[in-house]
C-alpha cells in the first residue's frame, strides 16, 4: 500500500508514493515521545524543511537528546532562510543519530530540501525516535561538533572478507577431497556389511514366515476343538446361561411395562386436575356473571313500596277508627 500526497499545512508539495508501512513506523516510533507536530500520512509522505525542523526541536525537548548541538539562531526555523543552512541543521541531527547507532545513514540532506528520497528521510526519523528514547547523549554532540562522522560497518568488513576468501576456498576444497575420499572407503564397508545382513535378515524372514502360516492354519482349528470340547463337558451351563437370558428379557419386558402403565396413571391423573380446574373456572364464572346480573337490577319494592302492603291498611285519614262487631243493645 502506498500514500500519496499534494498538499500539506507546512507548504506546498507534489505526487509522492511512499510505503504506508514505513510512514507507520515512523508514526509508533516518534509518536510515543511527541504530540506535535501532527504524524500525518501526507506531511510525513514529504516531509518539508520547517516540519522537520519541529520534529527535532519536540524530540530535543522532551527527551533531551541533541541537546546543545543547535546554536540559538539554528532553534528557529524562520531564522534559517537558504538552502546551505537548512542542509547544515539536518546534516548535524543525521551526523548524531549515525554516531549513536553506529553507522551511517544513507539519506542526503540535499535530497530532503528537494522533496525526495521520503522514504529514506522516514528511516532517518525512525532511528530519531529510537535514539531519543535512550535519553540525552552529550558525549555524541560534543563529537558531531567537532567534526566527526559515522562510518559505514559494511566497508572494513567487506574489505576484510576479500582477502579471506581465497584462503578459505582453498582449504575448503582440500577439506571436500579427503572427506571424499574417506566416503568411498565407508561406503565400500557399509556395502559389504549391509550385503550380508541382508542376506540373514532374508532367511530370518524365510523361517518367520513359515512359521506364521503353520501357526495362523493352527489357531482357527484350535479354537474349534476347544468349543466343541466345552460344549462337551459343561451342557448344563449352556441350558442355565439360555434361561438366564430369558430371565433377564422377561424382566426387561415387565420393566417396560410397568413404565408404559406409571406414563398412562400420571397421564390420567394430569387430565383429571385440568378437568377439575376447568369445572372450577366455569362455576366461577357463572358465579361472578350471576351477582353481576343481581347487582345490575332495580329493587322496586325499595323504591315503589309493597302495592299488597297498602292495600291492607285501612284509610284512617288520621283517625284509628275500628269496625264495631259487637251486637247492638235492645
Amino acid at each position: 500500500a502506498v500514500v500519496s500526497t499534494q498538499s500539506g499545512h507546512y507548504g506546498r508539495g507534489c505526487n509522492v508514493m511512499v510505503d504506508a508501512g514505513i510512514i507507520k513506523k515512523t508514526q509508533e516510533s516518534l509518536g510515543t515521545i511527541i504530540k506535535k507536530p501532527p504524524l500525518t500520512e501526507k506531511l510525513l509522505s514529504k516531509p518539508p524543511f520547517r516540519y522537520l525542523h519541529d520534529i527535532i526541536s519536540e524530540v530535543t525537548k522532551a527527551t533531551g537528546f541533541l541537546e546543545g548541538l543547535y546554536d540559538d539562531n539554528e532553534k528557529v526555523s524562520s531564522a534559517i532562510k537558504d538552502k546551505d543552512s537548512k542542509m547544515l541543521y539536518l546534516q548535524k541531527a543525521i551526523d548524531a543519530v549515525g554516531l549513536t547507532i553506529g553507522t551511517s545513514l544513507s539519506v542526503r540532506p540535499s535530497k530532503i530540501i528537494a522533496g525526495q528520497e521520503a522514504e529514506k528521510t522516514n528511516e532517518f526519523l525512525q532511528y530519531l525516535g529510537r535514539c531519543a528514547g535512550k535519553g540525552a547523549d552529550n558525549e555524541v554532540v560534543k563529537r558531531v561538533r567537532k567534526g566527526d562522522k559515522p562510518t559505514k560497518k559494511s566497508e572494513s568488513s567487506k574489505d576484510g572478507n576479500k582477502a579471506k576468501k581465497p584462503k578459505e576456498e582453498a582449504s575448503k576444497g582440500k577439506a571436500k577431497e579427503r572427506d571424499s575420499s574417506k566416503g568411498r572407503g565407508r561406503r565400500e564397508q557399509s556395502g559389504s556389511k549391509e550385503r550380508v545382513s541382508g542376506s540373514k535378515e532374508r532367511s530370518k524372514e524365510r523361517v518367520s514366515g513359515s512359521s506364521k502360516e503353520r501357526a495362523s492354519k493352527e489357531r482357527p482349528e484350535r479354537g474349534r476343538r476347544e468349543r466343541k470340547e466345552e460344549k462337551k463337558e459343561d451342557p448344563s451351563k449352556e441350558k442355565s446361561d439360555k434361561k438366564e437370558r430369558e430371565h433377564k428379557k422377561d424382566e426387561r419386558k415387565d420393566k417396560h411395562e410397568k413404565e408404559e402403565q406409571r406414563d398412562k396413571e400420571e397421564k390420567r391423573e394430569k387430565e383429571e386436575r385440568r378437568e377439575k380446574e376447568e369445572r372450577r373456572e366455569e362455576e366461577r364464572r357463572r358465579r361472578k356473571e350471576a351477582e353481576e346480573a343481581a347487582a345490575q337490577q332495580p329493587d322496586s319494592q325499595e323504591q315503589e313500596g309493597d302495592p299488597e302492603a297498602d292495600e291492607e291498611k285501612p284509610l284512617t285519614n288520621g283517625f284509628h277508627e275500628t269496625e264495631d262487631t259487637t251486637p247492638a243493645r235492645i
